[in-house]
């Protein structure tokens, strides 16, 4: 299909990432603090960002007491303890820290300090939300084959352009191949001034279920550096989730049956079910969907079959949406930015979610043609870089899709779930 193109050519990227892989296992850049064997630090959205976060890092070596401290605007300090564990992926070996924390108050702008073995990190902003307003940066597929240089300029761009912005969600492959070693180090190195103080939101993507001989397997790596919220599942956890932030209920739902089925079969079935308790338990005024794979077949546009130019992604889930009341759904995958409108029963329609295909924000680019009868809005071709805000309160949502000198190429809002 045409958002497959190039996909799995992957000389380029290996040979931009031979030099990383031989500087060893780990950028002295991507270290909080010098000689302190923390590497990496993150801080992950919860279940209820008003009370919570989730705080990890790397460490060559296991440490006997992992522990964060959070620092209130009085100064007062609670000290939350952690776990680590053993990770071994494409021939390395290191540890994996995690530490909850809970228990604070919605709406505060609290610092927080890891703490291992005595070694400490500088003070790092956690901001909580609370629930009257959201505001978050949307960044599309990531994968490079320029050592991340795309990826870093793309988001750091965003981050200083929108410097009160606390959350950023990016839409799945991160990576151009989740078994590569080096890969991940580039990207997280690509944007570490940011992910200790910005609440981070990760999607998976089908790149992320790739070996380095190009095979599908299970995304060891993906499951295992982002604790995000549990979703009760006993056989997928951490390929889907939701959580609360603001006025919004967020569904984070996996495209990447194709991929998995043949190796874990089950994940649409069970997502399935788990989305109709989910949706029906929520109350907040705003519902939406971020999945990685989109739901048109741009390899099928002008089919004589009126279902033709939806693709399996989208008749498996679209009805599901329709009946739930889904306001918003954002996709990815095809590298493309193309708002699709309102779709309702598979067609064109005023009612009905809202489809965004967020776009690109690596270097990888497709050439993807254009569907007259779905694609309302999209970006001069040929096709640049490009990352979403989106703002949300009782009321309303507004969404902005930037380039990468800051022009909005694309802007609407949604109020009382119509579109004006």
């Amino acid at each position: 299909m045409a958002s497959k193109i190039n996909r799995r050519s992957f000389l380029k990227v290996f040979v931009t990432g031979i030099f990383s892989a031989i500087m060893g296992k780990f950028n002295k850049s991507s270290a909080a603090a010098a000689g302190s064997d923390i590497y990496m630090p993150r801080q992950l959205i919860t279940k209820d960002s008003t009370t919570s976060r989730t705080i990890m890092w790397h460490s060559r070596n296991p440490h006997a007491s992992l522990r964060v401290d959070v620092r209130d605007s009085g100064g007062n300090v609670s000290s939350y303890m952690g776990s680590g564990g053993l990770f071994q992926d494409d021939g390395e070996s290191f540890y994996i820290n995690k530490v909850l924390i809970n228990r604070l108050q919605p709406g505060i702008r609290y610092t927080y300090q890891i703490i291992q073995d005595g070694a400490t990190t500088p003070w790092y902003q956690l901001e909580t939300s609370d629930n009257e307003k959201m505001e978050a940066l949307i960044f599309p597929d990531s994968q490079c084959s320029d050592g991340y240089v795309t990826w870093g300029r793309v988001a750091s761009g965003a981050f200083n352009a929108h410097p009160n912005i606390n959350m950023f969600i990016n839409m799945g492959d991160l990576v151009d191949n989740g078994e590569a070693a080096y890969q991940w180090r580039q990207w997280f190195n690509a944007i570490a001034a940011y992910m200790p103080s910005k609440i981070f939101v990760p999607l998976m993507g089908n790149h992320e279920t790739y070996n380095l001989s190009w095979k599908c397997r299970i995304p060891h790596a993906f499951l295992n550096f982002f604790a995000v919220p549990d979703n009760e599942s006993t056989v997928f956890q951490r390929y889907y989730y939701s959580f609360d932030y603001g006025p919004v209920h967020f569904i984070m739902l996996n495209t990447q049956f194709e991929e998995i089925d043949p190796l874990k079969p089950g994940l649409m079935e069970e997502q399935l079910q788990w989305l109709h308790g989910d949706v029906e338990a929520s109350d907040k005024p705003w519902k939406i969907v971020l999945m990685h794979k989109d739901i048109i077949n741009y390899d099928n546009l002008g089919s004589s079959d009126p279902m033709g130019e939806i693709d399996e992604v989208g008749k498996r889930f679209m009805p599901h949406f329709d009946e739930l009341g889904i306001h918003l759904v954002f996709t990815a995958h095809q590298h493309t930015y193309r708002r699709h409108g309102h779709i309702y029963n598979f067609e064109p329609s005023d009612k009905g979610p809202v489809y965004v295909d967020t776009g690109v924000a690596g270097n990888c680019r497709y050439s993807v043609p254009r569907t007259q009868r779905f694609d309302k809005i999209m970006l001069p071709q040929p096709e640049t870089d490009n990352y979403l805000t989106i703002r949300a309160t009782s009321t309303d949502i507004s969404v902005q899709c930037y380039l990468p000198d800051g022009q909005v190429g694309d802007s609407f809002v949604l109020t009382n779930s119509k579109q004006v």
